[in-house]
């Protein structure tokens, strides 16, 4: 039997919508309230110079969290204050927390993209046994397509985090919006270790992800469910 024709077209939209559906999956993991509570009080965090608590920081740092994932009213972050009653964030901190928002719900709807995509491409081509064989292939080649890309990014972080950090920021936000003096809470509460941390975070969890996808592709096709009659 002669190949589908659809069949490249779905593998290679499988094989793309898999870092996306990672990424994804891992910004909401670096987004809790467990990893702030553990990034804070692990040993060498640096200490807010200004002087806030570790738990004034913890707890100003889950409502941002919270502002981001629940795709809430700026006027969560507005009506906070810091222990001297003062605002915690002026108004520039708050158009880029807007911004940062929308940046994240963009990865969030792609996420939900790349779901969608692997959950309907499973379900049809399970019911269409001569193309089952799609799905490991597919696992195999967008685990190393992932693998790939973590690569190339993880050379540029090591290599030079700071034009790394400037580049993500110039890609994502408009103009200098990204940029704010260490007096400022944002600043104060997400320093440049924080960020170097969530992004070890998330090239690590990425890298174990894709082996274990690969491996489990790798392995579905050795025990035979990758031979079909259209091959």
């Amino acid at each position: 039997m002669n190949r589908n024709r659809w069949s490249p077209w779905i593998e290679r939209q499988l094989v793309l919508a898999l870092p996306f559906l990672l990424l994804a999956v891992n910004l909401r993991l670096v987004t809790n309230h467990h990893f702030v509570r553990w990034e804070y009080r692990r040993p060498g965090f640096p200490a807010d110079p200004y002087g806030l608590s570790t738990d004034e920081r913890i707890r100003l740092a889950q409502v941002c969290q919270d502002y981001l994932a629940s795709n809430a009213d700026i006027s969560m972050l507005a009506e906070l204050e810091l222990p001297d009653g003062e605002p915690a964030f002026n108004q520039r901190e708050l158009r880029h927390m807007e911004d940062v928002q929308a940046v994240y719900l963009g990865f969030s709807i792609a996420g939900l993209i790349a779901a969608v995509v692997w959950i309907g491409a499973t379900a049809a081509l399970l019911v269409q046994g001569q193309h089952r064989p799609l799905l490991p292939r597919a696992l195999w080649k967008g685990s190393l397509f992932t693998i790939g890309l973590l690569a190339a990014v993880g050379a540029f972080m090591l290599l030079d985090w700071g034009q790394f950090f400037t580049a993500f920021h110039r890609l994502l936000f408009e103009g200098d919006t990204w940029v704010f003096p260490p007096s400022d809470t944002l600043i104060r509460l997400f320093p440049i270790q924080f960020w170097i941390d969530v992004a070890a975070a998330i090239v690590g969890l990425l890298l174990i992800e894709s082996v274990v996808a690969g491996a489990a592709g790798w392995i579905w096709k050795r025990k035979g469910a990758g031979k079909t009659t259209d091959e």
